[in-house]
C-alpha cells in the first residue's frame, strides 16, 4: 500500500515538471510561428506525437510525462503565438484575460507583427521623429 502512494506522488511531481518543460518548449515554438495555419498544424503535430508516445510506450511514468509536456506545450504555444485564435478566443473573452491577445485578434495585425518579429525588422514608427513640421517655439 505505501508503494501505491509513492507512485502517485512521483507521478504528480513528474506531471508538474513536464507541464513546466512543455510550456517552455511551446512558448519557444510559438514565437517562431507566423500564421494561424502553422499554429494549428503545430498543435496537431504535438497531439499526434503525444498520442503515439502514450500508446507505444507502456511505462506509466513516461506516459504521464508525455501528457504533461503536451498540456504545457499547448498553453505555451498559445502564449508565445500572442493572439487569441479558435477556442482560445472564446475562453479569453469568457475569463476576461489576455487583453493584448484579444486586441491583436480583433485588429487582425498579428501576422504582420509576428512576421516582423521573426525577421528582426523594426516595427512601424508611432510618432514622427523628423524635423519637418516641428514646433517653431523653443
Amino acid at each position: 500500500m505505501p508503494a501505491d502512494w509513492a507512485f502517485a506522488i512521483v507521478n504528480v511531481l513528474v506531471f508538474g515538471f513536464a507541464v513546466y518543460i512543455g510550456f517552455l518548449l511551446g512558448d519557444g515554438w510559438g514565437k517562431r510561428i507566423v500564421t494561424a495555419k502553422a499554429y494549428w498544424l503545430c498543435n496537431l503535430g504535438m497531439l499526434v506525437g503525444a498520442v503515439l508516445l502514450v500508446t507505444l510506450v507502456a511505462v506509466p511514468l513516461i506516459q504521464v510525462c508525455a501528457m504533461g509536456v503536451l498540456a504545457g506545450a499547448i498553453a505555451g504555444l498559445k502564449m508565445g503565438f500572442g493572439e487569441s485564435v479558435g477556442p482560445w478566443k472564446w475562453l479569453d473573452n469568457f475569463m476576461d484575460v489576455n487583453r493584448r491577445h484579444r486586441k491583436v485578434a480583433e485588429k487582425g495585425n498579428g501576422e504582420a507583427y509576428r512576421r516582423r518579429r521573426k525577421t528582426g525588422e523594426a516595427g512601424p514608427d508611432l510618432i514622427s521623429v523628423d524635423k519637418k513640421g516641428a514646433s517653431t517655439r523653443e
